[in-house]
């Protein structure tokens, strides 16, 4: 298994609710361009500056099951939280690509699958230590992009 695949942050913006709706609520990131393949992934968040890492699933693409979304996102499903996130800066550490991006027949599909990919984070992630918040790359990376934007 390939692990930190990737390092992103952003700060939380509205979607489309559609998370939450399937009853798997997300963090929307407004992040740039990250490089990533389009699929979803085990990943470990960390909320703000809490020293603490959550484990995530994350998707980044397109939302091909619903085929009105133009852009590529960044969303992330975190596995302990319920609460508002507007505003705050999420920052996510790309663990390992658990499936490529995948159009579902159907909304009861889409929601099986995610339930799957949930267990396969899980049990990835538990192999997989979370990283040392005080020199990970997103947070030193993060000045660098928010002087841009």
């Amino acid at each position: 298994m390939t692990t930190h695949i990737a390092w992103l942050s952003g700060i939380v913006i509205h979607g489309d609710g559609r998370g939450n709706a399937l009853g798997f609520p997300t963090a929307n990131l407004d992040v740039p361009a990250s490089g990533c393949a389009d699929g979803v992934y085990a990943a470990w968040a960390r909320i703000g500056d809490e020293p603490r890492w959550r484990q995530a699933t994350t998707s980044i693409g397109d939302n091909p099951t619903f085929g009105d979304v133009t852009e590529t996102r960044v969303e992330a499903h975190i596995h302990d939280f319920s609460g508002d996130l507007y505003g705050m800066r999420v920052e996510l550490q790309l663990v390992a690509l658990i499936r490529g991006m995948t159009a579902f027949d159907d909304v009861d599909t889409l929601i099986s699958r995610t339930a799957d990919d949930l267990i396969v984070a899980e049990r990835l992630l538990a192999t997989v230590a979370p990283p040392d918040h005080r020199g990970s790359r997103a947070h030193r990376a993060t000045t660098v992009s928010d002087s841009v934007n």
